[in-house]
C-alpha cells in the first residue's frame, strides 16, 4: 500500500530540512507566499535558487507506462503546489489558453477545473487529437517532416508559438491561496470558488492590465510580462520590457520605474530586505522597495551595473539570457546575485548585492566595481545561457541552452516550439553543464566540474537532501534524468523516461512532489511520474 503524498511530504521535510540547513543556509521563507508548499512560485523560492529539500532517486530507474499519468492539453509551464487542510493537495497551472487545478492527493491526478483566459476560449484541441499526435510523433523519430506534421497542427489550432510561450510561465500563489499569472500585459488573480476546498472549481477573481497604471504616452511601450515575484511584505513585483513595478495583491497602488529602451526578457529575484533584482538588455539592476516607495536611487540602496554584452544572432534573449539568482543566506556568507553574461566569451558573473566591501578592488576586465567576479565558461556554448543559475550553498550550476541547429520560421527567426521538440531527436541538442564554487576568502569563482552531455531545454532543481543536481537529457529521442553529485559531478542515479514527447517541457520544469513523485510541465499538458 502506498503512503499518502501528504505523509511523504511531512516525513521528507522532517528528515531533510535539518540536513539541508547543516550543509548550507537556504533562502528565508516568504510569509506571504502559500505556506508548506513544495513549489510556491516559479524557480522554487523568491531568490530563484532552483533548490528543493526533497531527495532524488538513486540508482537506475526505467519508467514504465503504468508509472505515468498524463492530462493531455496545451503547454502549461506556470505551476504552483497548493496544500489544503485534511492532507489534500493540488497543483495550479497556467499556460496556453487556460489556468487550471489538478488534485494530486495520494495517487490522484485529476483535473478539478479550468478557466479560459478571456479571448482565448477557442485556442484548444481535443484530448483525443492530442493523444493521436503524440503517438504519431513517437512513431517518426527518424523522420523530421512526419515528426513535426502533427505538432505543427497542434500549434496552429491552439494558437501557440514563440510569441506566446511566455504566457502564464511566471506564477506564484499568496498565503491566502490566490494564484497569480500573467498573459501579455495582463495579470490574473485566480482563486477557489469555495475557499479552502480542494474540490472547488476556480474562478478569475480579478485582472489588471499593467499598461493602465502608466501615462498614456508610455502605454504602447510596454509588452509581455516576464518577471513575477512576491516582496516579503506581501506585494507583487512585476517586470516586463520597459518597466519594473510593485503593486498590492489586488492590483492597487502601483508604483513603477520606467526603463526606457531596456528590454527585460527574464524573471526577477527578491530578497527579504526589499531588494528586487532584474537583468535588462543593458544593466544588472537592483531596485529597492521600502514598503511605501519603489526606488532606483543609490541613496536608497539601489544600483545598476553594466555587464559584457555582444549581440549574438544565436541568442534568444536580448542581453544576458537568464533570471538572476541570489547566493549567500547565512550570517557570514557573501551576499551575491549571479547570472551568465552575454559577452563574446560567455562568463559566470557575480555582483555584490548590498554594500561593496571597502577593501574590494575592481577586477581587471570587469565593467564595474559592483562585479565581485566573472569567470569564462569552460563548456563551449554558441550563445548566452537562457536558464537561471542553480544555487546551493556556495555553488552555482548552469547548463547550455543555445541550439546548434534551430528550426527557423519564414522570417528567419527561431521557431522555439519546433526547435525544442527536435533538439536531441532529429537535430543536435545543446551540450554541456558546468558547476562553480565561490571562495569567500579569495572573492572568486572556481570551476568544479563540466559535464558534456546533451541537455533538454528544461530545468530540474538541486536536491539539498541528496546533495545532487539533475540534468534533463535527450539523446536520439530518449528522455532521461541524470542525477549527479553537486560537489564532484559524478553520476549517482538515472531515470530513463522513454521516447514520448510528453516528457518534453518546451522550456518548463521537472518539479519533485515527494520522494516518489515528479511533476512535469509537459508541452502536451501536465504529467506525473511515480516510483512504485
Amino acid at each position: 500500500m502506498k503512503i499518502s503524498l501528504s505523509l511523504l511530504m511531512a516525513l521528507v521535510a522532517l528528515a531533510t530540512t535539518a540536513n539541508a540547513q547543516d550543509r548550507a543556509a537556504l533562502p528565508p521563507a516568504n510569509p506571504f507566499l502559500i505556506q508548506n508548499s513544495i513549489y510556491p512560485s516559479v524557480h522554487f523560492d523568491p531568490a530563484q535558487t532552483d533548490t528543493t529539500s526533497l531527495p532524488v532517486w538513486k540508482g537506475e530507474t526505467r519508467i514504465e507506462p503504468s508509472q505515468v499519468q498524463w492530462l493531455p492539453g496545451l503547454t502549461t509551464i506556470g505551476t504552483v503546489h497548493r496544500p489544503y487542510e485534511g492532507g489534500e493537495h493540488a497543483i495550479f497551472f497556467s499556460g496556453g489558453n487556460r489556468i487550471a487545478k489538478i488534485r494530486i492527493t495520494g495517487d490522484h491526478f485529476e483535473l478539478i477545473d479550468e478557466v479560459a483566459i478571456p479571448g482565448k476560449e477557442d485556442d484548444s484541441m481535443s484530448t483525443t487529437e492530442i493523444r493521436r499526435i503524440v503517438k504519431q510523433m513517437e512513431s517518426n523519430l527518424d523522420n523530421e517532416e512526419k515528426y513535426l506534421e502533427g505538432f505543427r497542427k497542434f500549434l496552429k489550432e491552439s494558437n501557440q508559438g514563440s510569441a506566446t510561450l511566455g504566457n502564464g510561465t511566471y506564477t506564484l500563489m499568496d498565503k491566502d491561496g490566490y494564484y497569480y499569472a500573467g498573459w501579455g500585459t495582463n495579470v490574473y488573480k485566480v482563486g477557489d470558488v469555495r475557499p479552502g476546498d480542494v474540490h472547488s472549481p476556480i474562478e478569475i477573481v480579478k485582472s489588471y492590465d499593467v499598461r493602465d497604471g502608466v501615462p498614456a504616452d508610455q502605454r504602447d511601450k510596454l509588452s509581455r510580462i516576464f518577471g513575477f515575484g512576491m516582496t516579503y511584505d506581501g506585494n507583487l513585483a512585476v517586470a516586463m520590457p520597459g518597466i519594473i513595478a510593485v503593486m498590492d495583491r489586488d492590483f492597487g497602488g502601483m508604483q513603477y520605474i520606467l526603463l526606457g529602451e531596456e528590454a527585460v526578457d527574464n524573471g526577477i529575484s527578491v530578497d527579504d530586505k526589499g531588494g528586487i533584482y532584474c537583468v535588462t538588455s543593458r544593466y544588472m539592476r537592483k531596485v529597492v522597495w521600502d514598503g511605501k516607495k519603489l526606488s532606483d536611487k543609490e541613496a536608497d540602496g539601489a544600483w545598476k551595473s553594466e555587464y559584457d554584452y555582444v549581440p549574438n544572432p544565436k541568442a534568444l534573449s536580448r542581453g544576458a539570457g537568464n533570471t538572476p539568482s541570489l547566493m549567500g543566506f547565512g550570517p557570514g556568507d557573501d551576499k551575491l546575485v549571479v547570472l551568465a553574461d552575454a559577452g563574446s566569451e560567455i562568463s559566470v558573473i557575480a555582483f555584490w548585492r548590498d554594500e561593496i566591501p571597502k577593501d574590494f578592488k575592481q577586477k581587471e576586465g570587469t565593467k564595474s566595481r559592483r562585479i565581485a567576479d566573472q569567470l569564462p565558461l569552460k563548456m563551449k556554448v554558441p550563445a548566452t545561457i537562457e536558464w537561471s543559475p542553480h544555487i546551493y550553498g556556495n555553488g552555482v550550476m548552469m547548463f547550455a541552452s543555445a541550439w546548434p541547429d534551430p528550426v527557423k520560421q519564414e522570417d528567419g527567426k527561431v521557431s522555439v516550439f519546433e526547435t525544442v521538440l527536435t533538439a536531441g531527436v532529429t537535430r543536435e541538442a545543446p551540450v554541456g553543464a558546468e558547476k562553480w564554487s565561490w571562495n569567500s576568502k579569495t572573492k572568486s569563482f572556481k570551476s568544479d566540474w563540466v559535464a558534456n552531455v546533451p541537455v533538454q531545454w528544461t530545468l530540474h532543481p538541486v536536491s539539498a537532501a541528496s546533495n545532487t543536481v539533475t540534468l534533463a537529457l535527450v539523446e536520439k529521442g530518449v528522455y532521461s534524468l541524470l542525477h549527479v553529485d553537486w560537489d564532484t559531478g559524478k553520476e549517482v542515479g538515472k531515470v530513463v523516461l522513454g521516447t514520448s514527447p510528453i516528457f518534453n517541457t518546451a522550456g518548463g520544469f521537472f518539479i519533485p512532489l515527494s520522494k516518489n513523485d515528479v511533476y512535469v510541465t509537459g508541452v502536451f499538458g501536465p504529467v506525473r511520474i511515480s516510483r512504485d
